[in-house]
Order: C-alpha cells, then sequence, then structure tokens
C-alpha cells in the first residue's frame, strides 16, 4: 500500500510538473534505457564480461553447496550410529560450513554488485552525456526514462531512443587510417 502511494505521489509530481512544462512550452522526451543497454555494443561487450564473472562466482557457489549438501548427507546417514559427542561435533561442523557458505554468497553477491558498477559507470556516463547533448541541442526540458515506469503513456514521437543509439554507435565506431 505504501509503494502504492508513493507511486500515485510520483505520477502525480510528474503529471504536475509535465502540465506546467506543457503549459510553458517546453519540450519534453523520453529514452528507454533498456533498449539502449541491450542494443549499445559496448554495453553488450560489459554484460559479456559481467556473465563470465558471474558464471564463475554461481559455480564457487554451486560447488561449495554440493560439498555441504554431500556433507550433511552423510552426517544423516551415519548418525544414528554416532555417539552424543560426535553427533554434536559434527553438527557444529555443519552449522559452521552453512554459515561460510552463506556469508562467502553474501561476499560474491557483493562482488558481484561491485563488479557490475565498474563495468557499467564508464558506459552509463556515456550514456548521460549523449543525453545531456541531446537535451541542450534539442532544446528539451525533461528527458524520461520509460524503464522507471513514471510514464503511463506517451507519443512515440518523443521517443529519443533511437537518437541515443545512433550518437552512441558513432561515437563507439573505429576510426579509419587515413
Amino acid at each position: 500500500m505504501r509503494l502504492f502511494r508513493l507511486a500515485a505521489a510520483s505520477a502525480a509530481c510528474l503529471l504536475c510538473g509535465a502540465a506546467s512544462l506543457t503549459a510553458q512550452n517546453e519540450k519534453i522526451g523520453y529514452v528507454n534505457s533498456d533498449a539502449i543497454l541491450l542494443e549499445y555494443g559496448p554495453a553488450q561487450d560489459a554484460q559479456r564480461s559481467l556473465q563470465a564473472t558471474l558464471a564463475g562466482y554461481e559455480a564457487e557457489i554451486g560447488q561449495l553447496d554440493a560439498d555441504y549438501q554431500r556433507a550433511a548427507g552423510e552426517y544423516q546417514q551415519q548418525q544414528m550410529t554416532m555417539n552424543p559427542e560426535a553427533r554434536a561435533a559434527r553438527e557444529q561442523e555443519l552449522g559452521e560450513r552453512l554459515q561460510n557458505l552463506e556469508a562467502r554468497r553474501q561476499e560474491l553477491n557483493e562482488q558481484a554488485l561491485q563488479r557490475q558498477e565498474e563495468v557499467f559507470q564508464p558506459i552509463m556516463e556515456e550514456v548521460r552525456a549523449v543525453l545531456e547533448a541531446i537535451r541542450v541541442e534539442g532544446g528539451y526540458a525533461l528527458i524520461l526514462d520509460t524503464v522507471s515506469r513514471a510514464i503511463l503513456v506517451a507519443d512515440p514521437a518523443l521517443d529519443l531512443t533511437e537518437q541515443v543509439l545512433a550518437r552512441l554507435s558513432s561515437r563507439s565506431e573505429p576510426v579509419a587510417d587515413g
């Protein structure tokens, strides 16, 4: 319910702001940042690099989890034949292994987020620079992102996604030797 109220308040603010801007004949545009990141070559390269890193993390966690599951299975098979001290020691060991597994999972999740930031920050800076140039050159007061879901309906003529992609592509094309 709180999220709905926040979304409604945000939409109302945007609508009021958009109405105010429209009344002043200000231009508004929008982009689809997901489409930009899916179609822009350097963003695709960054995504592949990130996926390779994440695959390594997932493999490590998968191996640690399999080791834990194997040890837990062995304990369950042997627990009836163990004396109470051995059973308690084994349960403590399994508890520590599970804690270590969860700690490593958390550590790798944090590393993944950090890696994502490292990989995508330069790309996002480039996208922002292109958006700012388009905003200034086109006289736009505001450029919104459809991914934020703040835009409920809009005239497709206001969509600047292809213009952003064209500029990004022209920036990343190799310079011909001459």
